[in-house]
C-alpha cells in the first residue's frame, strides 16, 4: 500500500473509533479488490477516498462493529449514495475469481449486520424501545433465514435483503416505523425499496406471522 492509502485508513479508524481488527480487515479487503480486473476502476485513484472507507465500511460489519451510515456520512464527510455504490461494486468484485471469504458467508454476514445497524439507528431516534430493537433484530434474522432457504436470489444486495426483511418484521411487530424511514436507512430510494419489498414478500407469502 501507498503512503497515502496507509494515511486514509488511519484517519478513518480515528474518526471512527475502530479496532485494530477492523482496520486489518478492511485493508485485506481493500488490496483485495485492487486486485481484481474492476479494481481497475480506481487506478487513476480518483475514487481511492470511497473505495477505502466502503472497505472500512464492509469490513467493520463482518466482523460486528456495527456502525450507522449516519456515522460515514457525517465523520468521514461522504454521501450515502457513494458509499453504497462503492461497496456494490467491491461486493461485486468478489464474483470475479476466489474471494478471501465466500461471497455467500460474506453477504449473509453484512446483511446481518445492516440489520442490527438500522435497528440501533431507530433505536437511537428513540423510533423504538430498547427491547423492541432485540425483537426487531431477532424477527428480521428469522425472516432472513427463511427467505435463503426458500432461494433468496444470491445477487439481491445485503442492503436490499435487510430493508425487505425488516420491513416484513415492522409490519408483524406493529411498530411505528414508516416504509420510507426503513429506506432511507437502508439506504434506497422508494421505488427500490419497493422492488426490494416485493421479492421478499413473494418468498414469504406463506410464512406464519
Amino acid at each position: 500500500m501507498t503512503k497515502e492509502e496507509h494515511g486514509l485508513f488511519f484517519d478513518a479508524v480515528q474518526r471512527l473509533g475502530l479496532p485494530n481488527e477492523v482496520k486489518q480487515a478492511a485493508v485485506a479487503l481493500y488490496l483485495d479488490f485492487k486486485s481484481r480486473p474492476i479494481g481497475e476502476y480506481n487506478a487513476d485513484h480518483k475514487n481511492l477516498d470511497i473505495f477505502l472507507i466502503a472497505s472500512v465500511s464492509l469490513a467493520a460489519k463482518a466482523i460486528g462493529d456495527v456502525r450507522t451510515d449516519h456515522e460515514f456520512e457525517s465523520r468521514m464527510f461522504v454521501s450515502r449514495e457513494k458509499l453504497i455504490d462503492a461497496e456494490e461494486r467491491i461486493i461485486r468484485s468478489f464474483g470475479v475469481q476466489d474471494s478471501i471469504i465466500p461471497i455467500p458467508d460474506l453477504v449473509s454476514q453484512l446483511t446481518k449486520r445492516h440489520i442490527e445497524s438500522m435497528a440501533e439507528g431507530f433505536a437511537e431516534r428513540e423510533l423504538v424501545s430498547m427491547v423492541e430493537k432485540e425483537e426487531l433484530v431477532q424477527r428480521s434474522y428469522d425472516y432472513l433465514d427463511s427467505a435463503v432457504e426458500k432461494g433468496l436470489n444470491p445477487k439481491m444486495s445485503y442492503r436490499g435483503r435487510a430493508a425487505g426483511v425488516m420491513l416484513r418484521a415492522v409490519r408483524d411487530l406493529g411498530l411505528q416505523i414508516s416504509e420510507t424511514e426503513i429506506a432511507r436507512a437502508a439506504g434506497f430510494d422508494k421505488r427500490s425499496m419497493e422492488i426490494n419489498k416485493d421479492v421478499i414478500d413473494d418468498l414469504l407469502k406463506d410464512s406464519m406471522t
